[in-house]
């Protein structure tokens, strides 16, 4: 189109490619992008710091499956929302950064130019799926659609682009053509049959099913109900079988009974999951050597026992749900037990107990009030980790928890992105007093752009994971005790709703009222002073 400049063609290359909203802060160096939006259908959200607009990317991508799209200038800008690229790779979350650079002619040696930034695409490569920098006006549009394929082709992440400043204000045509769509993955039917028979012939097979299965829950339901396997989630594959399915353990693989029945089994059938640490909270567990994975990664094939079949979780448990044998028994019998062992077990695994009944409620009522279609944002904190094995979920991304770079402060912005990607559904955030002040500026995001987010604030006066650590080993207690703010007066201050209920009742009610109102609400849940949690 005559009078494009780079700066517009790269807002039109994300039209074209069904970007609706994008999150970031308009800079000086950066003008030239927003231009572009200036003209354009794309909804932009101005957030109150980049790591926060990082962070409603990454909401976005989390909950929908699709790119989440920030802006953010060079420098500052990049370092801030590194943490939420850093935590879109690890999670395998799809987001896309787009930034600018100092003029090409400056990029030679160090020149003292505002917010340079040295070797700016090496930096952001060790989070992101690829780093890559326009060479040309003539690139940009072409490394935009790259990025954003990029980001959902294979494991899915984060991409970054950057484009010097001179560039976004050169001519720039947009390519012609349609978008370039991504391609299937072969599979081999030989392999396909060879895990079909070796489930078929287990005597206890056992299903593992990651965020990478989320697209794939009927076909996971069928598999499991033909196998008569029970199946354990990953905290990001909650919902993927309902936590009332007779087959489903829940999101207990870091539970020793459930580790137990994993040991017992004859066949693991690991789906769209790395199975990190940080999903068995321990560092390695010795899975047999008749092992099936299904993902994306192919990085896993040599890494894993057993049998890896790449490709995605959506094409090949179809397959696999066909060709294995019924038994004719969709229950597991010993679930009933092992649940309540696991139940017993919550206190000693958590490394709490006398605020056992209170982090009950808590997630009981946040169960209540969002039902079956709302969303729960869980930040790193302890009521989020009692949640992981307790809050019910019958969807798959309904229960959103970043694992495995572990940011605090990433519910509060991750929940107003997924609020931007579905407006008409409930979602809240249970955050911990430590991690909330990490990013509470954006509450006023939630003010001006009218997100209803109730932000349910699990106060126990500090980094209460910590204290609890620093106790267990012995102590002593080292700058985990904090001062914090009056939460009620903060909420004045934002103009927003404040609840402090008394017990479960109290929790329920005071998010029925906040979900009555176009903004953010606190609701402080105030742990007793000296608890150990």
């Amino acid at each position: 189109m005559a009078g494009n400049t780079g700066g517009r063609t790269a807002v039109r290359v994300l039209e074209r490619m069904n970007m609706s909203v994008l999150f970031g802060i308009p800079g000086i160096h950066n003008l030239s992008l927003y231009k572009g939006l200036s003209t354009s259908p794309i909804r932009h959200i101005t957030t109150r710091h980049e790591q926060g607009a990082g962070f409603m990317a990454y909401g976005w991508g989390k909950s929908t499956g699709t790119p989440g799209v920030v802006f953010a200038i060079t420098g500052p800008g990049l370092t801030n929302i590194l943490t939420p690229l850093g935590q879109a790779f690890h999670d395998s979350v799809p987001m896309v950064a787009v930034t600018t650079q100092i003029p090409s002619r400056f990029l030679s040696g160090r020149s003292g130019y505002l917010h340079e930034l040295r070797d700016s695409t090496v930096m952001s490569s060790s989070v992101t799926k690829g780093s890559f920098r326009a060479s040309s006006p003539e690139e940009i549009p072409c490394l935009v659609e790259q990025a954003l394929r990029l980001s959902v082709e294979g494991r899915p992440g984060p991409v970054h682009v950057e484009i010097p400043l001179d560039y976004l204000d050169e001519p720039c045509g947009l390519p012609g053509g349609e978008p370039v769509r991504r391609e299937g993955y072969p599979l081999s039917e030989g392999l396909v049959g060879e895990a079909a028979g070796s489930l078929s012939a287990a005597r206890s097979p056992f299903i593992i099913a990651g965020g990478g299965a989320a697209g794939a829950a009927e076909a996971v339901r069928s598999l499991a109900e033909k196998l008569s396997s029970p199946v354990v989630l990953t905290s990001a594959g909650k919902g993927i079988l309902p936590d009332n399915h007779p087959l489903c353990l829940g999101a207990r693989l870091h539970f020793p009974a459930v580790k137990e029945l994993l040991r017992n089994s004859d066949c693991i059938l690991a789906l769209g999951t790395e199975l990190s640490p940080a999903d068995l909270w321990e560092e390695e567990f010795p899975f047999p050597d008749r092992m099936i994975s299904v993902d994306t990664d192919g990085g896993f094939a040599s890494s894993r026992k057993g049998l890896f079949l790449g490709g995605r979780c959506e094409d090949v448990v179809p397959m696999l749900a066909e060709a294995v044998n019924d038994r004719g028994n969709i229950s597991f019998p010993g679930r009933t037990a092992l649940l309540g062992e696991c139940r017993e077990a919550l206190g000693s695994v958590l490394g709490v107990e006398e605020e056992l009944p209170l982090l009950y409620d808590t997630v009981s009522a946040l169960a209540g009030a969002l039902g079956g279609d709302g969303i729960l944002w869980a930040d790193m904190t302890g009521a989020a980790y009692c949640a992981i094995s307790e809050y019910p979920c019958s969807r798959p991304r309904t229960f959103l928890h970043p694992v495995g770079f572990g940011a605090l402060g990433a519910a509060l912005p991750g929940g107003l992105g997924t609020r931007c990607a579905f407006p008409d559904r409930r979602v809240a955030v249970l955050t911990g007093d430590g991690g909330f002040q990490f990013t509470l500026p954006e509450l006023a995001v939630g003010v001006q752009e009218k997100i209803c987010l109730p932000v349910v604030l699990w106060n126990d006066g500090g980094f209460g994971e910590i204290r609890r650590t620093q106790d267990r080993n012995g102590g002593p207690r080292i700058a985990v005790d904090h001062w914090n703010p009056d939460f009620r007066v903060l909420a004045g201050a934002y103009g927003i709703p404040y609840f402090a209920p008394e017990g479960g009742a109290g929790i329920g009610q005071a998010l029925e009222s906040a979900f009555e109102v176009p903004t953010p609400s606190i609701i402080e849940v105030k742990v007793r002073k000296g608890a150990r949690i």
